[in-house]
């Protein structure tokens, strides 16, 4: 121990150059951990120059030569009148008393520089395109006609009805045209709905006057009821714009067999 003594000084230099070199590894290894777990947990935040193992090993090494100076240095500082043995145990105390403390700080400097990489990363969330009006385009609902809507005139329609059909009503299912092409293009103009319309809500053409009730189909996707006659809305019969007014609710009563049999028995009688 008296050679140490001796030499005490420049132990303390060789001490404090290690531990600043050990520091900042592990400072800048700390910084780049936070970044691989920002990574980690969201996709869209910048990609890492160096993985996981590689960030750790140096984290590791840096701690490692951060806690073998404040060893040193305590060696050479602390407990000069102190027993051998007892001033080695002392300095191997203060070694792992800086690991430790070295392990919280990477911790804490990770963890921050995790928490502001993913604040920086900015949202890509995308306004989703409108619903059109009974799913047009589809194979399934085909326009009544493709001639763009016009503003109706008021004397043309006293009553404010929604327009007839000019032809007669199609099938339900249309023919399959996967076989023989792409579905029919998208006509201009056509009336749509807010993406997060729900069953039951009412809607009014400003460009007829007419109500339509928002309905679910069977295959997904939102339809128009007309609620004048209860038939499903063709796209060419709206002009639009369509507004929000209301909602409606339907109850269905089921029909009770004993209720059906005086029906039809008080009928047999009538005739």
């Amino acid at each position: 121990m008296d050679y140490i003594d001796d030499i005490a000084g420049r132990l303390t230099a060789a001490a404090v150059a290690f531990a600043v070199a050990g520091l900042a590894v592990a400072a800048l290894a700390a910084a780049a951990l936070g970044g691989v777990r920002a990574s980690e947990k969201w996709p869209s935040a910048p990609a890492p120059r160096l993985g996981r193992p590689a960030v750790m090993t140096g984290a590791l090494a840096g701690l490692v030569v951060f806690a073998l100076a404040a060893g040193l240095f305590s060696l050479a500082q602390f407990g000069t009148g102190l027993n051998a043995n007892l001033r080695v145990l002392l300095a191997v105390g203060v070694d792992l008393l800086a690991l430790a403390a070295g392990l919280w700080l990477v911790s804490v400097v990770a963890g921050k520089i995790e928490m502001r990489t993913l604040i920086a990363v900015p949202d890509h969330h995308a306004a989703p395109p409108p619903i059109p009006v009974s799913g047009d385009p589809t194979r399934y609902q085909i326009p009544d006609y493709t001639e763009t809507p016009v503003e109706p005139d008021p004397q043309d329609q006293p009553h404010q009805y929604a327009p007839e059909p000019r032809q007669a009503p199609q099938s339900p299912y249309a023919p399959d045209l996967t076989s023989t092409g792409s579905l029919p293009a998208a006509r201009p103009g056509v009336p749509t709905i807010p993406t997060d319309t729900r069953p039951g809500w009412v809607f009014q053409d400003k460009g007829t006057g007419a109500f339509y009730a928002a309905v679910a189909q069977s295959r997904g996707g939102i339809s128009l009821l007309a609620l004048d006659d209860f038939t499903v809305a063709r796209t060419a019969s709206l002009v639009g714009p369509l507004e929000l007014v209301g909602s409606v609710e339907a109850t269905v009563w089921p029909l009770e067999n004993g209720d059906n049999g005086r029906t039809e028995a008080g009928a047999d009688r009538t005739a």
